[in-house]
């Protein structure tokens, strides 16, 4: 576990809004002391919160069966069958007041958040800003992420101008809303706990290379000195009544790249869930009724330690290689070792309890962009009891999440990357300061550097706050 001695660390919200109610009529007490009103009560009862929860999950696989492939797929590619299956998962929660949904789709991104998310929204009756929708950022499955309407899902069935994509994406739609009124229906009172563990899955993926002037340049490979979080987060909620588990969150900064490109299927690319996949489906194999639900970290720079693809320096020049391996190994060898680190994080959870509260945020920052505008960026908060959650539409680089996150006033503050629900969201890739300025994988050219982090850390610290009170 990794430990974050910072202000209001160890209290829940619950209990940070009794204490001030508390002191609230303490006060109100004194005063009418003073005037000769005294002793019409004491302190307030602490405000108890009860919790419930549920969970579902569909398949949004493209398959042959329902006539979608061959499809395109992350990065240019085109997926021309079935690896394993993709799902969209969805937890609803409730604390008497307020519901909220997360949903995490086991895609590249989105389908297009600001339309799903508000069709979700207008679906359920669960406001937009208490909806966190994200992907698991797999690179063997289709996204869409083009600026869509409904029209592009809602097509006439005997219009041959259709795209697969397009059916893919009114499969989602439909199995999302079903997903969704399931979870709200099986909601029920559950206590909540979360627990840590270290994961060396991850590497960061920008590391240096030769030219043959003997300068150096960043790209993709394997950067073992540079910055590389291995903090592991799951979180479970629990039925009050079986004690069984009812749903997991698995919390990891990592890309889900091992099958990217890969040539599985007799030199075809096939559909997979990846690594975030594998450990959701590994979850649910081993706990019967629960949903797994894997949310993406701070993973614009980190890719798994092995993949479909590995890079190395030519022997010859020192610039970079890349080769193809064995992909369904690489993804059976890494998705059980952080299957198995996972496991671990669920045996350190604690403490779990139902009194818990809900609370969101929603608030953008601008730095100086390159063109001499305002670079705008968002972030939205979910807090569950003494969790919160902070979402960012974008790809953020490791190190910029963590040391926002670690500037929260929550010890358990986790960062979620691809948290895309409005129109206008930076949704690519957001790097450090050395990478925007010397290049490399992931390198944005929109904003000066010097500011970002500085911006995504004090609008965290604020967002969280809020979220508090």
């Amino acid at each position: 576990m990794r430990v974050r001695n910072l202000i209001a660390a160890g209290l829940s919200a619950a209990m940070i809004l009794s204490l001030a109610l508390t002191a609230g009529a303490a006060e109100g007490g004194a005063g009418q002391g003073q005037g000769g009103q005294g002793g019409q009560g004491g302190p307030q009862a602490p405000v108890v919160y009860e919790l419930k929860a549920g969970a579902a999950v569909r398949d949004i696989t493209p398959t042959e069966e329902n006539g979608m492939l061959p499809i395109d797929a992350v990065g240019r590619t085109t997926a021309e069958g079935v690896i394993d299956p993709l799902h969209t998962r969805v937890i609803a929660m409730n604390d008497g007041e307020n519901t909220a949904l997360i949903v995490s789709n086991e895609t590249g991104k989105g389908p297009y958040g600001p339309l799903f998310a508000q069709e979700l929204s207008d679906h359920t009756g669960v406001p937009v800003e208490n909806i966190f929708y994200t992907a698991t950022h797999a690179h063997a499955t289709p996204e869409i992420t083009q600026e869509i309407d409904m029209s592009y899902i809602t097509f006439d069935e005997s219009d041959a101008e259709v795209t697969n994509l397009q059916k893919w994406g009114r499969l989602v739609y439909d199995q999302l809303m079903e997903a969704a009124d399931e979870a709200i229906a099986n909601m029920e009172p559950v206590t909540m706990g979360i627990g840590y563990s270290d994961s060396y899955v991850n590497v960061n993926r920008n590391a240096k290379y030769t030219n043959p002037d003997g300068t150096y340049y960043w790209s993709q490979g394997y950067g073992f000195d540079g910055f590389s979080d291995k903090t592991l987060a799951a979180i479970r909620f629990s039925s009050v009544e079986t004690g069984e588990p009812v749903a997991f969150i698995v919390n990891y900064a990592v890309h889900g790249v091992i099958m990217y490109a890969n040539k599985v299927l007799d030199g075809k690319t096939g559909i997979s869930s990846d690594i975030g996949g594998y450990v959701c489906n590994a979850l649910e194999s081993q706990n019967e009724g629960a949903v797994a639900m894997f949310l993406m970290g701070a993973a614009g720079d980190q890719n798994p330690l092995f993949g479909n693809e590995f890079f190395t320096p030519s022997i010859e020049t020192g610039e970079k290689e890349t080769t193809t391996q064995g992909s369904l190994e690489v993804l059976d060898w890494m998705g059980k070792l952080l299957y198995f680190d996972t496991v671990e994080a669920v045996k350190n959870i604690e403490t779990e309890t139902g009194n818990i509260d809900l609370g969101f945020e929603y608030g953008t920052t601008t730095i100086p962009a390159v063109d001499g505008s305002d670079y705008e960026m968002a972030l939205q908060v979910m807090r569950i009891g003494d969790v919160a959650l902070v979402g960012f539409p974008g790809e953020m680089f490791n190190e910029i999440g963590v040391t926002a996150i670690e500037a929260s006033p929550m010890e358990n503050t986790l960062w979620v990357n691809l948290v895309w629900t409005q129109p206008g969201q930076q949704t690519g890739y957001h790097s450090t300061d050395v990478i925007t300025v010397e290049g490399g994988q992931g390198q944005n050219k929109k904003y000066k550097p010097g500011y970002i982090q500085d911006a995504i850390t004090e609008l965290t610290r604020d967002l969280v706050s809020s979220s508090l009170y």
